[in-house]
């Protein structure tokens, strides 16, 4: 068994390869090679190398921690600085805040021109939040728990679901967790390995501990009926009902029973081969699953087993998707892990979600996550949030352009607009959307 506070050299990582928080687990070529040889002694045949006359790379090392020690420590402890901003997550007047495989910020966002930082629970792993009443519902890696924060700052674990993200490495065994990272900088003369699909990583964007991809926002009436908040568009699991749905990895939909907080239980996995899903939407009594290779239509009419009801393929690309009652909106982003060449976004009818036609796409320079608000629309893309009036959806008016270095995600509800991105978390008031007003920012350390 592992000991508390053990570690472990894994392989180095370049200086110049880091990515960024929005990142999907690769293939698992890399990991199975790791896997059956050990590690670093793999390499040579997982990926093809090339000689150098020096190369400088970091070394990460992990740290494991006791997971009975980790989930004793989680209960609310003073507020953090923001370090890697991640999934966003609204209900009533506070913020919660993921801080990318670390934990979840509590915010007060009574004053939205003066956000409040509260409390921090530190989940180790965490990358997507979910809440109904006064239940908050996390991944830490591979394990799903239930939190009870009524009051944040002495947060109770009431219930566990081990291994659920199968996705997920966690630890050394499982019995620990990683807690924290040793780095150490090297250069080495000679041989050095190439990296031509971007194997490398920063430890905590999905590389090193495997991380599921990331699924947007609930519908209001659907919030409101259960007492939940609500996702950014970037989410991989959402609840409705007594129901979490979620995607343990991205081949297979997880079906998650929370009636009871105390005992979360996995009661349906619908493998989908083929697929590489991305994002999680409920509209009415349907979900909306956006992969690598389209929208995929799932009637929730029988809440415990989803079924298949229609489709949408478009090329290869990272695709959140939105929808209302006549429109899905689907972006569209090449030149990442998900591969393809488009970058753009691309309206569905909606109407009827069983027969999906494109009705248009808008060319766009490379966009995430998006969100709507009655007539307005906001779509991230790349270093700005583009507003426009959706009145028409086959004839967009672009409003206004807001300034936000790689926003990757945003939540528009009430006039007011949530964005995140690598420069942090932002609010602004679109009562006027053509006249937005910045009120607050808090920025990471």
């Amino acid at each position: 068994m592992a000991k508390e506070g053990r570690d472990a050299t894994v392989f180095a990582a370049p200086l110049s390869k880091g990515k960024t928080p929005a990142m999907r687990n690769r293939t698992s070529l890399l990991l199975g090679c790791l896997i059956a040889v050990g590690g670093t002694l793999c390499l040579p045949a997982c990926l093809k190398d090339k000689v150098k006359e020096s190369v400088s790379y970091k070394v990460y090392t992990p740290v494991y921690t006791l997971k009975s020690t980790v989930l004793a420590s989680i209960n609310g402890s003073a507020a953090q600085p923001i370090v890697q901003p991640g999934q966003l997550y609204i209900k009533g007047s506070y913020i919660y805040l993921n801080d990318v495989n670390q934990g979840i910020h509590i915010i007060d966002n009574s004053d939205p021109a003066h956000p409040v930082q509260k409390a921090f629970l530190n989940i180790p792993g965490n990358q997507n939040i979910a809440i109904r009443g006064n239940i908050l519902y996390a991944d830490m890696y591979s394990d799903l728990l239930a939190i009870d924060i009524s009051n944040p700052y002495q947060a109770k674990i009431k219930g566990t679901l081990w291994n659920v993200f199968t996705g997920r490495a966690s630890g050394a065994d499982s019995s620990t967790v990683i807690t924290s990272w040793i780095i150490h900088d090297t250069t080495v003369k000679g041989q050095a390995y190439d990296d031509p699909l971007g194997f490398y990583g920063v430890p905590g964007t999905g590389y090193y501990t495997l991380s599921a991809s990331t699924a947007p926002a609930a519908a209001s009436y659907i919030n409101a009926i259960t007492n939940t908040g609500t996702a950014g568009s970037t989410a991989t699991m959402t609840l409705i009902g007594d129901y979490l749905y979620a995607i343990p990895e991205r081949h297979t939909l997880g079906v998650i029973k929370v009636t009871d907080s105390t005992q979360p239980a996995l009661t349906t996995t619908i493998m989908m081969a083929g697929y590489d899903l991305e994002t999680v939407f409920p509209m009415q009594d349907k979900l909306l699953l956006g992969s690598m290779e389209g929208v995929y239509v799932y009637s929730i009419a029988n809440a415990a087993q989803p079924v298949q009801v229609g489709e949408f393929k478009h090329g290869t690309a990272c695709d959140p998707v939105i929808a209302d009652n006549s429109y899905a909106y689907v972006t569209l982003h090449a030149g990442t892990n998900c591969g393809g060449a488009s970058n753009e976004l691309d309206i569905v009818s909606a109407q009827d979600l069983t027969n999906t036609t494109l009705l248009k796409s808008y060319p766009l320079t490379g966009p995430s996550g998006l969100g709507k608000d009655g007539s307005t629309l906001f779509v991230c893309d790349g270093q700005v949030v583009k507003v426009f009036d959706a009145t028409d959806a086959l004839n967009l008016q672009l409003l206004t352009e807001l300034n936000v270095p790689n926003a990757y995600d945003v939540i528009a509800a009430n006039n007011l607009l949530l964005v995140v991105g690598t420069g942090g978390l932002y609010e602004y008031d679109y009562s006027d959307p053509s006249h937005i007003n910045q009120l607050g920012h808090l920025s990471i350390n």
